[in-house]
């Protein structure tokens, strides 16, 4: 099976019910808007988010209009144009980019970079669309913590967040921009097992649950090492 395919059996269907858990469902929505804010504000003028899936970043941004998000799949894009009618949406592979050189002046990518067999060649391609000055934002999984560990390993479409380090992630912007932070976010989300429409999120309507969760979270901020926290954000400035 040809990567793409993989992929395809994974994703390649809308999924409006993934997109109301990030942006509208109690307690995960709220996470999911402190973190994708933590790594991607404040935004540039004119925004690519790649690999943007139903638009929930986007969304979650409060970027409405003036912002292009690409995705290998038609059917999400179809859902993102309704529920952002401001944004463009295109379908297009992240190795070939539909855009001329210097586009952008801010490339968004979250949750990407781990299916991608050989991410060189799309990482060359945000740097041909990216305009001198202009900014990268990766946000990925950390292979370290307990919770994604155990997602990749149970998940056969996830497991390249094994690799997911911060060494492989700066190496891999520093190849086009010169890293200007690293920063690690969410230390344990308890919250996105307990609330996940798979496995229960009805829970997230009984107060005692999202009390115990957010105690939970709480202690896994004082107990975690920083290096274990859940996700990795690196950002990188295209230098002139």
């Amino acid at each position: 099976m040809a990567a793409s395919d993989h992929l395809r059996a994974a994703f390649g269907d809308a999924a409006p019910e993934h997109l109301a858990w990030q942006t509208t469902s109690p307690v995960v929505s709220d996470h999911e808007r402190d973190l994708v804010r933590a790594a991607f504000l404040p935004l540039g003028h004119r925004v690519l988010d790649l690999g943007c899936g139903e638009g929930a970043t986007l969304l979650n941004l409060g970027r409405s209009e003036a912002a292009v998000g690409v995705d290998l799949f038609e059917a999400k894009l179809e859902l993102a144009r309704r529920v952002l009618p401001g944004c463009r949406f295109v379908a297009a592979s992240a190795e070939h980019l539909p855009f001329e050189d210097a586009s952008f002046d801010h490339v968004l990518i979250r949750d990407v970079v781990h299916h991608l067999d050989d991410p060189g060649p799309a990482m060359r391609e945000v740097r041909r669309v990216l305009a001198p000055g202009g900014r990268i934002d990766v946000l990925e999984p950390c292979r370290y913590n307990p919770l994604i560990a155990v997602h990749a390993i149970t998940q056969p479409v996830e497991r390249g967040e094994l690799r997911s380090t911060v060494p492989f992630l700066t190496a891999l912007v520093g190849r086009i921009a010169e890293v200007v932070a690293v920063d690690r976010l969410q230390p344990m989300p308890i919250h996105r097992l307990v609330f996940h429409p798979r496995f229960g999120s009805f829970a997230a309507g009984l107060a005692p649950v999202r009390a115990a969760v957010g105690v939970a979270e709480q202690l896994a901020e004082r107990l975690v090492p920083r290096w274990a926290w859940a996700y990795i954000h690196v950002r990188g400035v295209v230098r002139a």
